[in-house]
């Protein structure tokens, strides 16, 4: 597999550029991330403003781009896209026709099997996107959002992509990109990042993970699991993790503002990511104890592993909820009344030491007594986050 450097070219025959535009998110100096091992590859689709269809291929542990292919034309004026699977892209014409663009390979070349019309009318959708769980979303350029049940990996027509769902109005939003089941993200042209839950017609919660910073980007597409990219109008591409994409919090969004996926290059008039493409397990064997968000990413793989049963997210909602009002996380935190001490608040905090003999400093080694703690105790983190509530202690 090719390799592309960041600052080289992206797309073939188009030079990349460093030059940055305002609006782009800023956020305090990035710190080292826990380290990743990741199967897959983020797989993005997009189109060029001559028609041509292109694949890129990222790495969703380091960023780095891995591959660019450059397709046929598709032989009509695309408006919006959503990938449903790897061989299988959704794409809507200005006349408002829907399109299915069948892809032979993206391996070596990008080669199309076929581009068939599957309805005629009526899309007239500015924005698509696929949550990777047989729910199809878009968005009208009015603000009406749509939801349809795409019942085949390569849908005919209305047979296939059916249940006509409006979920709500106001939905004026400069990007649009599915995150999980039925959970969307967008920005909006003041910048900020917005998180959905969907549950039905007029069922839906919103989230503001971020108030400002996202203005920059004309396109935001995320293949799930707490990895969003963001293109600015120069053709950069910048990449983001979210530790936890279920809470409804932009607080432990990671940045890599030093490490973009590439400075120039993304010229594509429109992207659109493959959902569910890669698994990522990140070792806690070391992490940075001073950056809470890769603390709490640690913290809620060794749940998981403590527990298989734990392993959901209302369970670390819980745990997370929990050791926020014990001590924010932080692994040096000590009560001045009591002395309790750390992550888990241990009373006193030499009962740590049975996890490790580093339970002053070490913040997994306190995770880990804290797990043991509330097992043993209260039989999970909701139980222990129950009593807190109750007792404001635990």
């Amino acid at each position: 597999m090719p390799k592309f450097s960041r600052t080289g070219r992206a797309i073939a025959g188009l030079v990349a550029t460093a030059a940055m535009t305002t609006g782009l998110v800023s956020a305090t100096a990035t710190t080292a991330q826990a380290a990743t091992t990741c199967a897959g590859s983020v797989s993005i689709y997009g189109v060029l403003e001559d028609g041509r269809l292109t694949y890129s291929a990222i790495n969703p542990a380091t960023g780095d781009l891995a591959k660019v292919r450059v397709g046929p034309d598709l032989g009509f004026e695309p408006k919006a896209m959503a990938t449903l699977n790897f061989n299988t892209v959704l794409v809507t014409s200005t006349a408002g026709a829907l399109y299915r663009v069948d892809v032979l390979t993206n391996n070596n070349v990008l080669e199309l099997s076929g581009v068939e019309k599957i309805a005629d009318s009526g899309w007239t959708h500015d924005k698509l996107t696929y949550d990777g769980h047989g729910h199809l979303y878009g968005t009208t350029a009015a603000g009406l959002l749509l939801r349809y049940n795409v019942s085949q990996a390569k849908p005919q027509g209305s047979e296939h992509i059916a249940q006509r769902t409006e979920i709500d109005t106001g939905f004026v939003l400069k990007t649009l990109t599915a995150t999980g089941d039925d959970r969307l993200s967008a920005t909006t042209s003041d910048g900020r990042l917005l998180d959905y839950e969907i549950s039905g017609a007029g069922a839906w919660k919103s989230h503001q993970l971020k108030a400002d910073g996202w203005s920059g980007f004309n396109q935001l597409v995320s293949p799930g699991g707490g990895l969003y990219y963001g293109r600015l109008a120069t053709g950069a591409m910048y990449w983001y993790k979210d530790a936890d994409p279920a809470d409804g919090s932009g607080s432990d969004i990671s940045y890599h503002l030093d490490d973009p996926v590439n400075t120039g290059g993304w010229t594509q008039t429109m992207l659109s990511a493959q959902p569910n493409t890669y698994t990522c397990t990140t070792s806690v064997g070391s992490v940075d104890r001073d950056n809470i968000a890769e603390v709490k990413a640690a913290g809620r793989q060794l749940m998981n592993e403590h527990d298989s049963a734990w392993a959901t997210a209302s369970q670390w909602s819980c745990l997370e909820n929990l050791w926020d009002r014990e001590s924010g996380w932080r692994w040096n935190a000590q009560n001045p009344s009591s002395g309790a001490y750390g992550i888990p608040q241990a009373l006193p905090g030499s009962k740590m030491a049975v996890s490790g003999s580093d339970w002053q400093s070490n913040p997994l080694t306190q995770i880990k007594w804290g797990l043991s703690y509330i097992d043993g105790r209260y039989g999970t983190p909701c139980g222990a986050w129950t009593f807190f509530q109750n007792n404001n202690w635990y």
